[in-house]
């Protein structure tokens, strides 16, 4: 009998990647042109592989016109949604090896956890493309 693979809460992964996000540089220089933070930048980027919508802001708006809120609290910990302008000007100067080590750390996590497994196939490989 196969053994079922482990499986993990959203707000989990999304606590943990939030934590991970600490460490990224903040470039701006102190000042008035702070009302986004860069992890809210990063975790607006991240939810497109959730929302399957290339904006999120939009996407947030347009559920809170039809269901007369969004997630963009509950789920991302975002507390103000920047565009995506506004995303591009606060991650594009954060050097990529930064956003990598995050990305290692939270597969790390992810394969400590034993979630990962039901996405392996043949020779161990992932398979991103799996519905669950």
């Amino acid at each position: 009998m196969a053994q079922k693979a482990a499986t993990l809460e959203v707000s989990e992964l999304m606590q943990f990647l939030r934590q991970e996000l600490d460490d990224l540089p903040e470039e701006r220089k102190p000042g008035n042109n702070r009302k986004y933070e860069v992890e809210d930048a990063v975790m607006a980027a991240f939810s497109v592989f959730f929302t399957q919508s290339p904006s999120f802001l939009n996407h947030q708006r347009l559920m809170k016109s039809n269901k007369g809120k969004d997630n963009a609290k509950s789920l991302f910990s975002i507390e103000k949604i920047p565009g995506d302008n506004q995303i591009r000007n606060l991650l594009d100067p954060v050097p990529a090896s930064n956003v990598s080590r995050t990305f290692q750390k939270v597969y790390q996590w992810l394969k400590e956890k034993g979630v990962l497994e039901k996405f392996l196939y043949l020779d161990g490989e992932i398979d991103l493309l799996q519905k669950s």
